[in-house]
């Protein structure tokens, strides 16, 4: 069984210990190229009325470098040919440096950073949706911003000054229990420059091939600026492990169900299992489609995905294995027309289910003493219910075991 990882993924939360980081890239640039497996060939700006380039990207000494030579303005973007999940929590480090005079006019201004976010990426203003972290010099000030984009339109910022001078930039996305945030770290300090929480809101919806991640620059006004960018570095975990060029979790090998868990597939004993889906069903009294056990930051835990028929939503609780204590906030969306597509069998029959996902958990371990429980999936087959149990054997050997639902 695969859960979608769009919709269940709790992944290391800042929890009183550190997250946990399975996948990593560094491109430190110390042998003076940049790593081409990390970055694409990909370049966008725009163009003189001479066709010549009149904002490009450059490598010195390993940097990578956008600029806006002879102060003719417009914009550039290199994309990294990797993408990161939203719903995974994950760091971005790097070292970045905006050069430019003072602005003479108040209507010139430079901007530089680095992008995360969806689908159509502008140059100058960054993806249509996602986060933009941005350093801008303006004729008066100097500032870093954090902004959300939702369709185009910026939803949600946070600004701090900014020193001239190179910075080291540290970005730490957290997602836990559904709630997601953004924390902007600045020259080694622990505390956030600048922080955006709510962002599960924000993204909702969007499937599981993650967010692209880009650095760009641009200049208004016929500006000149230059903006390096060097030791850029990524740990956390991609959307796929099946095809991560190498960059495996911490068990050393891809997941078999290949849902980004940080320590393989994890399971736990039945009674544990039973105990966290108890206090799930008891928290909203919505019928399961699915449930995967997980150890995240060292904390075991049970995340669910409901169905609730009342407003056609989805609905995703987690839930501490060992106290039953549901963790973070449940979130509930309206499901895309592939999520509807992926459970439409099993919607179709969930009120068909009399027995319940506790009961068929018991049941696949009767048979296999000493197991314990990966996951459960209801499924559909010639229009009855079935529990798809998935366990680990007491020698390690993972089964699928059906159990009848109805």
């Amino acid at each position: 069984m695969r859960l979608d990882r769009t919709l269940l993924c709790v992944v290391c939360a800042v929890v009183s210990v550190n997250p946990c980081y399975a996948e990593r890239r560094n491109d430190d640039g110390n042998d003076g190229t940049r790593d081409d497996s990390l970055w694409s060939e990909t370049e966008s700006r725009d163009s003189s009325r001479s066709g010549k380039s009149k904002c490009g990207i450059s490598e010195s000494a390993g940097k990578i470098r956008v600029d806006s030579k002879k102060g003719k303005g417009g914009s550039a973007a290199y994309q990294s040919t990797w993408d990161v999940d939203w719903t995974d929590s994950f760091v971005i480090e790097f070292e970045h440096e905006l050069k430019s005079g003072r602005p003479g006019k108040t209507s010139q201004s430079a901007t530089s950073g680095m992008a995360l976010g969806f689908g159509t990426f502008n140059a100058a203003s960054g993806y249509l949706d996602g986060v933009n972290l941005v350093v801008t010099r303006t004729k008066y000030e100097r500032t870093l911003t954090a902004s959300v984009r939702v369709a185009g339109v910026v939803v949600d910022s946070a600004t701090a000054n900014l020193a001239t001078g190179a910075h080291d930039l540290k970005l730490v996305w957290t997602s836990f229990g559904g709630a997601v945030s953004l924390d902007v770290q600045l020259d080694g300090s622990t505390t956030p420059r600048v922080s955006l929480t709510g962002l599960e809101t924000r993204f909702a919806g969007h499937e599981a091939e993650g967010m692209g991640v880009s650095l760009f620059g641009t200049s208004a006004g016929n500006f000149k600026f230059e903006a390096s960018f060097d030791d850029v570095s990524f740990s956390g975990d991609d959307y796929n492990d099946s095809d991560d060029s190498g960059f495996d979790d911490d068990d050393g090998a891809d997941d078999a169900d290949e849902d980004g868990d940080r320590d393989g597939d994890d399971s736990a004993s039945a009674a544990t299992f039973n105990f966290a889906l108890d206090a799930i069903i008891a928290s909203n009294n919505l019928p399961l489609l699915e449930a995967e056990s997980d150890v995240e930051s060292g904390i075991l835990v049970v995340k669910a995905l409901q169905w609730n028929a009342a407003d056609d939503k989805l609905v995703e609780v987690v839930a501490n294995a060992t106290t039953g204590a549901i963790v973070g906030t449940p979130r509930s969306w309206t499901p895309t027309a592939s999520q509807r597509d992926k459970y439409e069998d099993s919607i179709s029959v969930i009120n068909l289910v009399v027995l319940s996902a506790q009961d068929a958990v018991s049941q696949a371990l009767v048979s296999n003493p000493g197991a314990t429980v990966h996951a459960v999936e209801l499924e559909e087959e010639s229009g009855a219910p079935v529990w798809e149990v998935e366990i680990v054997t007491a020698s390690g050997v993972e089964l699928k075991v059906p159990i009848a639902a109805d």
